[in-house]
């Protein structure tokens, strides 16, 4: 008889149904918080409203297209259930041959617990791999003590969701969390801040830097089209953030794209009002050891970004500069997948290198505006 993997490790299957009966609510009602975008308002789960889709689709059809995947996106809410599940609609099927299914189409639950000290991994999503529609399971909680527990949900990273429900006990109580801080952080970047490499939602960038800050963090990750152009700055100053990451050389470094973008992108977001900002050179990749050209742009555009943070310090703007090739230590090529996009332990590098700067970016506004 022909076996496989889930006849030996019953930790692999996909989750059965329920036997509970099971309220299932929409996860866009008021008994749930949601955060990651300023397009949640309107249908589905895109991070960039369809007006703003429609004024980039003109000009960076890609863009467009990528902002409409869901990562980054949050769903918290504390309930007293002992059950909790999901049921997804999604846009197509898993289809990436550098990410994992739960990466691109699964979902990951925390849940906060006081013995870690903050939001612990619960579970994630595992489904069939041909599905566009899946229903499962989240929560252990069947003989553990029932009381309200504090829970986010992280949507996947590289696929639009058409739909999201959340079932729950027939009696339980659910209501909306909120961050306790009021800060709203935008990291603009490529397929790396969208998330690729990250083997499930809660390891991409934003969604690390927003448990650890406790705070609102919105990906702008645009997988290979992140070109900054002015319009994008326009768009992104109009969002309201309290701070902002650039961190677009891996697609708009690749030739002068970034060099000719760059400032009248600044100069956009400047015009909707003094936000610190972080130009982030680029962290090193494999073929960097072998492609002179490739080398070379990265030298040249490490001194571009500094000494353009520099000249909008100038001008009185809080503008720093920060050199991806420092955050990997040793051979930098155990942090990468596919030696372009960071594993897991890279993510982590790359969310600590995030915070650090943030914070010095943080101090440095402060102190710019006590002199002011």
């Amino acid at each position: 008889m022909a076996k496989d993997l889930f006849d030996f490790d019953p930790n692999m299957q996909n989750g059965g149904g329920s036997e509970k009966p099971l309220v299932w609510r929409n996860a866009k009602e008021p008994c749930f918080a949601r955060y990651g975008s300023d397009a949640l308002a309107e249908e589905g789960w895109h991070r960039l409203t369809q007006a703003e889709r429609a004024r980039i689709r003109t000009f960076n059809e890609g863009e467009a297209w990528c902002a409409e995947h869901s990562s980054g996106i949050q769903v918290k809410f504390e309930t007293d259930a002992s059950e909790i599940r999901v049921r997804v609609t999604l846009e197509g099927k898993f289809n990436m041959t550098n990410m994992t299914e739960i990466g691109q189409c699964g979902m990951d639950l925390y849940v906060y617990d006081e013995r870690v000290g903050g939001y612990a991994l619960h579970e994630v999503a595992r489904y069939d791999l041909d599905a566009s529609y899946y229903e499962v399971p989240l929560s252990h909680f069947g003989h553990a003590p029932r009381r309200m527990r504090q829970y986010i949900l992280n949507l996947p990273l590289y696929i639009s969701v058409k739909e999201l429900g959340i079932g729950l006990d027939e009696d339980a109580v659910v209501r909306p969390v909120e961050f306790l801080e009021s800060a709203r952080i935008g990291i603009y970047g490529t397929s790396i801040v969208h998330g690729c490499g990250a083997s499930r939602p809660g390891l991409a960038p934003a969604n690390v830097l927003s448990r650890r800050l406790n705070t609102e963090v919105i990906s702008y990750g645009f997988s290979g089209t992140a070109m900054t152009e002015p319009q994008m700055g326009d768009i992104l100053g109009a969002h309201k953030l309290s701070a902002l990451i650039v961190d677009t050389e891996p697609n708009a470094g690749c030739d002068e794209t970034l060099r000719d973008n760059l400032e009248p992108f600044l100069d956009a977001f400047f015009g909707h009002g003094d936000v610190p900002v972080v130009l982030f050179s680029r962290v090193p990749f494999a073929l960097d050891l072998y492609d002179g050209y490739r080398a070379r742009m990265a030298d040249y555009y490490r001194a571009f970004l500094r000494e353009l943070a520099g000249k909008y310090r100038k001008r009185g703007r809080t503008v720093t500069f920060a050199d991806g090739f420092r955050l990997f230590k040793g051979n930098f090529t155990e942090y990468t997948l596919d030696g372009v996009h960071p594993n897991d332990v890279g993510m982590a590098a790359l969310t600590d290198a995030y915070e650090r700067e943030l914070r010095r970016l943080g101090r440095e506004y402060q102190k710019r505006r006590e002199r002011s």
